[in-house]
Formats: structure tokens, C-alpha cells, sequence
């Protein structure tokens, strides 16, 4: 189906309208001209028919009394009616009372009968007016009236009055209606494009601003117009834009304060973990001490135990500075970020978690090294609140597969474990936010509902499969870089 835009339906409205008014009008003026025509062409044919009647009469009058010296009194008379009105007589016959042709314009009927000739008792009445085809199959007007009176009956006449003027004279309308039709149509375009620069013009502006603010430009603005509904429409829909973009920023803030408030507990689920990282060092930090102090003399002893305690500070140092960097808030910062190190980096932190619950880790990592155009901090916490969906699915035990694919236009990480996998009945509502279905105080609900709005904010989506008693597939898809996408390990 066609498509038409504002202009194109204008100028076809407005246009449409002017040709049917215009052809509404012609017409009624059409039956108009042709019904005035014909009257005014009846009542001449009946004025000429009277004179002629009594013409043709008072001539047999005086044949009959023999005052006429000239026998073709009778056709000269009609001859020279007819060349006085030949724009519309086309033929007179005369017949006398038995219906027998004795003068006509057309010699061949001389003679013979005219099967419309009057009778006496029509003497007494007005002539009688038909409507005939002639023989070229132009309308004729055929006006018949009788020859003398009641008591004296002559005969009858016929004159033939052709309607062929009427018809130009309706055609000529019609056709001048027709010119002025196309000129208002020329002078109603003319118009109607000035009329499209001056109103039509900043609604379609509008539009097309409308078109790229649903595209996800909320810094777009219309132009203002004062002293008309469209300039009111501009100023509603920029104040709706401002209302959007502090809506937006409000949900920035919201969506930081979300993150920040799960990656807290990230943290808090961390600290056993982060606990026997420094306790074991410092256990060896502690015999180390014990035994200097039982032989503080022994320089060999000294050096061989400040080491082992430089090398267990250092290892608590890398633990506490890991932990402190992840939960640091920061603004989002796009850089070159390797997947594979995240999901890397994901593991070490949740390393203790993973031995106590008894979780066999296993990579299948893509040897490009998965890089997007992401921030490093927020995928690492995107990828460990999946790892730890995984670990509190798996409380006795299983195996955790993370793997990396490159594609075309995407990078691919998924998160499989073999837990319980989640029934298809919340399967819909487990990326809202505070949706869980663990006890009060075991999670904030907000873990994945953190993760979803990473994986967006990245201009990326994430999916889930399940099955029960088989295992969760979370999958997420980022879009590549810009470039080919071949690159090494970003760390």
C-alpha cells in the first residue's frame, strides 16, 4: 500500500476537493444551461409555429377564393422563414386535413403521409412540442400545431427545431468550467505550497525530530514557534525531552547506586574468602616470628624467615588491594577488555568460595582473548555476580564451565554450572530487581538485575537457559570492536 506523506495528502485533498466541487457545479449549471436552452428554444419554435400556422392558413384562405396569383405563395413564405431562423429550423411539413404532405422543406415527403400530422380535435389546443432523433442522430425539437379553426380545419404543421446550439452551449460551459477547474487547482497548488512552507513544514520538522528522539537521542529539541498550536506542540514535546533526559540521569544515578549497593555484597560474600587468604599468610608469618625469637642469634634462620614473611605480606597486600579495587566505585570508562582476564580474575576472587563448595572450575576460553570495549571493573562484576548465582546453585558440589567465543559482529561469554537450575515459572522475573528466592538475609535480589543493566549499558544483551536438575546457561553477547576484533590478551 502507498504511503503517502502530510504534503502529498494535502495537495490530493485539497485538490480532490476542488475537482469534485467544481465538477458538482458544472454539472448543475449543465442541467441548468440545457433546461433554460430548451425552454427558451420551446417557446421560440412554438412563436414561430403560430406565425407560421397563421401565415399558411390566411394563404390557403385566398387560394381557395382565389385572390393568390402566385402559386408558390405558400413554400416562398416558408422558405423565407426558414433561411430567416436556419441556426435552428431543420425541416417544415405541411399536410392538409387527411394527414397528406402538400408543402415540406424536404420535396421527397410532397405527396405522401406524415404519420404525426394533427387532427380537428386538436384545433382547440396549444402546439404540441416531442423531443426526435434526427437523421445524423442529432435531437430534433418538433413542434406541431394545427391549420385554422374548429369549425374550418386546414390541416397541420410540423417544424423540426434542431437542439445542436443547446448542446454547444452546454459543451462551452462544460469545457469553461473545466479550464476554470484547472486554473483553481494551479492557483490552490500555489497556495497550498506556500501554505506547506509556512505550517506543514514545521510539523514535518517535528516529526522528524520526534523520529530521532524515539531513536534514543534524548538531546534533540524542536523549534520553537510562538502564536500557534504547533509552536505549543514544539514547546510540550521539549519540556517532555527534559523531563526524559532528567528521568535518564536520575535512572544513571539509581542504576550506580544499585551496582555499588550489590557489588557490597559481593563483598561481604567475598569476606570469608578474603579472611583464609591473609589468615593462612599470617599463620606463617607468626611461626616465622616464633622461631627467630627462639634463636634470634641464627642469622642464617633470620634472613630464611624474612623472606618467607615478605613473601606472606605481599601475598596479603595482592589480596586486600583486589578487594579494595573491586569494591571502589568509580564512573563508567571504556577501554580494551579481555573477557578471558575478567573470567580469570573472576575465579581468584571467588577461589575459596569455589574450594569449600567443592566446584571444579574448567575454561574453554576463545584464543583471541574476547576483547570488547567495556569497563574492566564492571565486567568483573557483571561475570562474578554470575559465578556466584552458579556457586549458591551448586551447594553440594559440581562443575562451573566459563567459556568465550568470538563471532562476527559479538563476543560471547557464558556461564554454565550443573546445579538445580531455576523452574520456568519465575524464569521470567529473576532479572528483576530484589526478586529472589533465598532466605531473608542470604542476598539482596539484585544481582542479576545488576548484571542485566551492565550487560545494556554495554549495548549488549543477556540470556538464560535452564533446566532442572541439569543446569543454568547464562549467556552473554557484547557487541566487537569496531575493528576486526583480532586481538591478544588484554589484561
Amino acid at each position: 500500500m502507498i504511503r503517502l506523506g502530510l504534503r502529498a495528502r494535502f495537495f490530493l485533498y485539497s485538490n480532490s476537493l476542488i475537482a469534485a466541487t467544481m465538477t458538482i457545479v458544472t454539472l448543475f449549471a449543465m442541467v441548468h444551461e440545457r433546461n433554460s436552452q430548451h425552454e427558451a428554444i420551446d417557446q421560440r419554435g412554438r412563436s414561430i409555429a403560430d406565425a407560421m400556422g397563421i401565415l399558411i392558413t390566411e394563404a390557403l384562405v385566398q387560394e381557395e377564393l382565389g385572390h393568390v396569383e402566385n402559386p408558390d405563395y405558400i413554400d416562398n413564405s416558408i422558405s423565407q422563414i426558414v433561411n430567416r431562423n436556419q441556426d435552428l429550423m431543420r425541416y417544415v411539413v405541411v399536410c392538409d386535413p387527411d394527414g397528406r404532405v402538400f408543402h415540406a422543406t424536404d420535396r421527397p415527403l410532397v405527396g405522401g403521409f406524415f404519420p404525426r400530422a394533427l387532427g380537428p380535435d386538436a384545433v382547440a389546443g396549444s402546439p404540441v412540442t416531442s423531443f426526435r432523433l434526427g437523421a445524423g442522430g442529432d435531437r430534433i425539437l418538433e413542434v406541431r400545431a394545427t391549420l385554422g379553426t374548429a369549425p374550418d380545419f386546414r390541416g397541420s404543421l410540423a417544424i423540426g427545431i434542431s437542439l445542436e446550439p443547446v448542446e454547444r452551449r452546454v459543451e462551452d460551459l462544460a469545457r469553461r468550467a473545466m479550464v476554470a477547474a484547472m486554473i483553481l487547482m494551479l492557483v490552490n497548488s500555489v497556495l497550498t505550497a506556500v501554505y506547506v512552507e509556512t505550517l506543514i513544514r514545521p510539523i514535518l520538522s517535528l516529526n522528524q525530530t520526534m523520529k530521532r528522539a524515539a531513536l534514543g537521542n534524548l538531546g534533540v529539541r524542536a523549534t520553537a514557534r510562538t502564536g500557534d498550536e504547533v509552536g505549543e506542540l514544539a514547546d510540550s514535546f521539549n519540556r517532555m525531552m527534559d523531563e526524559l533526559e532528567a528521568a535518564r540521569d536520575r535512572e544513571k544515578v539509581q542504576r550506580a547506586q544499585l551496582a555499588h549497593t550489590e557489588k557490597m555484597a559481593a563483598v561481604g560474600t567475598l569476606a570469608a574468602g578474603v579472611a583464609h587468604e591473609v589468615n593462612n599468610p599470617l599463620a606463617g608469618i607468626l611461626a616465622c616470628i616464633e622461631n627467630m625469637k627462639a634463636d634470634p642469634e641464627n642469622a642464617e634462620i633470620r634472613n630464611r624467615y624474612l623472606d618467607l614473611i615478605v613473601d606472606g605480606l605481599n601475598r596479603i597486600e595482592r589480596t586486600v588491594t583486589t578487594l579494595l579495587n573491586f569494591s571502589r566505585q568509580r564512573e563508567m570508562a571504556l577501554e580494551e577488555t579481555s573477557l578471558n582476564h575478567n573470567l580469570k580474575h573472576v575465579v581468584e576472587l571467588v577461589g575459596y568460595q569455589l574450594r569449600r563448595a567443592g566446584i571444579e572450575v574448567k575454561f574453554d576460553l576463545d584464543a583471541s582473548g574476547a576483547v570488547v570495549m567495556a569497563d574492566h571493573f564492571q565486567m568483573e562484576q557483571l561475570f562474578l555476580n554470575l559465578v556466584l548465582n552458579a556457586v549458591q546453585s551448586m551447594p553440594r558440589g559440581g562443575e562451573l564451565l566459563l567459556r568465550t567465543r568470538v563471532g562476527e559482529n559479538s563476543v560471547v561469554a557464558e556461564v554454565h554450572d550443573s546445579g538445580g537450575g531455576i523452574p520456568e515459572e519465575i524464569r521470567d522475573r529473576i532479572f528483576d530487581p530484589f526478586f529472589t528466592t533465598r532466605e531473608v538475609g542470604e542476598g539482596t535480589g539484585l544481582g542479576l538485575s545488576v548484571s542485566d543493566s551492565i550487560t545494556a549499558a554495554h549495548g549488549g544483551t543477556i540470556e538464560v537457559k535452564s533446566t532442572l536438575d541439569v543446569g543454568t546457561i547464562f549467556k552473554v553477547e557484547l557487541p566487537l570492536l569496531p575493528e576486526d576484533g583480532a586481538r591478544g590478551e588484554v589484561s
